[in-house]
């Protein structure tokens, strides 16, 4: 029995269609953007990271974050792993050392920061806090983008 290529094709055709594709929950668990952090001058606490989407508020109105989770420290190094699907277009991070694990980023009276913190692009702020498009970096909507940001300490 001779079997034509156009039936062969059809029936290919008929079983891939029953078969399940990928839903976008499962696209959005392998794409993200993820944060190597170093330079932490120990494993005390954790570090809190914020993900913004544009300038508005950035970086000290919390209210314009995107998204901000909370990562563990290990050998003085530790990981934020924003997952999901975001849409392509310039995002910025901030985080910071939650030495005591108060939830709260700590200043002094005028603002000096008392705890760790970092910006993507590694901006180090000399007199003032560095502005969006100093720490900005372009996701494009797809996989996984990585970046490295290093402590600072005062």
């Amino acid at each position: 029995m001779r079997i034509r290529v156009p039936a062969v094709a059809f029936a290919l055709l008929l079983v891939a269609a029953g078969l399940p594709g990928r839903s976008r929950a499962e696209d959005a668990s392998n794409a993200g953007i993820k944060v190597e952090i170093t330079g932490l001058r120990n494993n005390n606490g954790r570090i809190g990271c914020s993900l913004w989407a544009g300038p508005e508020g950035f970086p000290r109105d919390d209210s314009h974050i995107k998204k901000h989770v909370w990562a563990p420290i290990k050998n003085a190094n530790s990981e934020c792993v924003f997952k999901g699907a975001f849409p392509a277009g310039d995002y910025a991070i901030t985080l910071f050392h939650d030495e005591d694990n108060s939830g709260k980023f700590k200043t002094n009276m005028i603002g000096y920061p008392l705890e760790g913190y970092g910006f993507s692009n590694n901006v180090v702020p000399m007199f003032k806090a560095p502005s969006f498009d100093d720490c900005k970096f372009h996701y494009d909507g797809t996989g996984w983008k990585q970046i490295s940001v290093k402590m600072i300490y005062r």
